[in-house]
């Protein structure tokens, strides 16, 4: 009888535990759109044509916050790119009509068509969390958007962060629907 509810409250405890983290299971990210031609083809040919051009909005938290240079690295470094860096903040280095957009602090309404569509959307601060839509765009066209979540108290240098970045771009850069089965 001890055994059992021994046993009982040992898996109590364990699922309480289990739950307690599913619920901060920070961080997340969903995949939203995905073009059916894929998109990781677009990452060597944009890459040829010289750096592609990485957008942090807002710009006030992207470049005081340092989101930009850690987001900068961050994909570089996702990209496995050990002898050039493939992504730039500066529009003028940008090479390529290929371009990835981060909305940091993104609204209900905010979404990766009117994104590449060049909307500049006001950030909006959570309670507890940030929304961060992450959108591929080819001129003003949405070839892949996920979308990820990270504490408000989480730094661009936490690994929190970093992790949500990677997967990220993970959701971004995917093979074709045929490749993938």
């Amino acid at each position: 009888m001890v055994v059992k509810s021994l046993r009982a409250l040992l898996a109590a405890v364990g699922l309480a535990g289990l739950l307690t983290a599913c619920e901060e299971a920070t961080p997340r990210v969903v995949e939203i759109y995905i073009d059916n031609n894929g998109t990781l083809r677009y990452l060597p040919e944009a890459a040829q044509k010289g750096p592609i051009l990485v957008q942090i909005l807002p710009r006030a938290i992207a470049s005081a916050s340092g989101y930009e240079s850690v987001t900068l690295d961050l994909m570089n470094e996702a990209a496995n790119q050990r002898t050039k860096s493939i992504f730039t903040a500066n529009p003028g280095d940008a090479k390529s009509g290929v371009r990835v957009i981060h909305m940091i602090g993104a609204g209900s309404g905010v979404n990766g068509a009117t994104l590449c569509g060049g909307a500049t959307p006001e950030a909006v601060r959570g309670e507890k969390e940030l929304k961060i839509v992450s959108v591929l765009c080819q001129g003003g066209k949405r070839l892949a958007e996920a979308h990820g979540w990270i504490r408000v108290s989480t730094a661009a240098q936490d690994e929190e962060y970093r992790l949500v970045m990677l997967d990220l771009m993970n959701g971004l850069f995917k093979r074709p629907d045929t490749e993938r089965r």
